[in-house]
């Protein structure tokens, strides 16, 4: 509701009618439309989105012994968050957030939980920067059936802590190939993660940390 001063023959009013916001400043009366807090929508977020959407949407194909399948798996498997809490999540969780990994990969989505474990976790991990880029070596993993998994958060300033939730996903790499090398990278210093991610069923080890700085 919008407060006036001289009612009825109002010279001057301030709050909000609908979707009209009135106020003054400086002696001046100004008269705006309210509008709406946009919500920020990179392509990778779209296509994210595009893919919890079709498994959403599969999950109900499923049957229901494929379903309480996955219903087992996440009762038997709490997850851990980016602040390394556990959390408790629900069959359809695991399967949207497997088959989205899968997705994103190019793999293509199982229909039923895992029954095997998550890759180990990358080993000797070293970021190495150079111009414009950093290089990525660790202990290739055995077999093609494994996927790098890369994110950085960057350039930032050096006393700053590095947080995955701020991190932004940089690419793939296949996991038996080594090194990787992550370019068109503004100079200045990184926080970098790397985890190794199954082709086959999307379970991924626990991320790793480094830095590097770009020259």
């Amino acid at each position: 509701m919008a407060k006036v001063t001289m009612p009825l023959m109002s010279a001057e009013a301030r709050g909000k009618v609908g979707g009209i916001v009135y106020n003054s400043y400086r002696g001046k009366s100004t008269v705006k439309v309210k509008k709406s807090p946009s919500q920020p929508r990179t392509a990778r977020q779209l296509t994210i989105r595009a893919f919890a959407t079709t498994l959403s949407r599969a999950w109900g194909s499923l049957t229901q012994l494929q379903r309480d399948g996955w219903t087992a798996y996440a009762t038997a498997h709490p997850f851990t968050d980016w602040t390394n809490s556990p959390k408790r999540l629900t069959g359809l969780n695991f399967y949207l957030g497997l088959g989205a990994r899968l997705m994103d990969m190019g793999k293509a989505v199982v229909a039923t939980a895992p029954v095997t474990l998550a890759p180990a976790n990358v080993a000797n991990l070293v970021a190495t920067g150079g111009a414009g880029q950093i290089s990525f070596a660790f202990t290739a993993y055995a077999g093609t059936a494994t996927t790098l998994d890369i994110w950085l958060q960057g350039p930032k300033s050096a006393g700053s802590v590095g947080t995955l939730v701020k991190a932004k996903h940089k690419g793939y790499a296949p996991g038996e190939t080594t090194p990787y090398v992550a370019t068109a990278l503004t100079p200045g210093l990184y926080a970098c993660w790397a985890r190794a991610i199954d082709e086959v069923t999307g379970l991924a080890s626990a991320f790793i940390e480094t830095t590097a700085t770009v020259t």
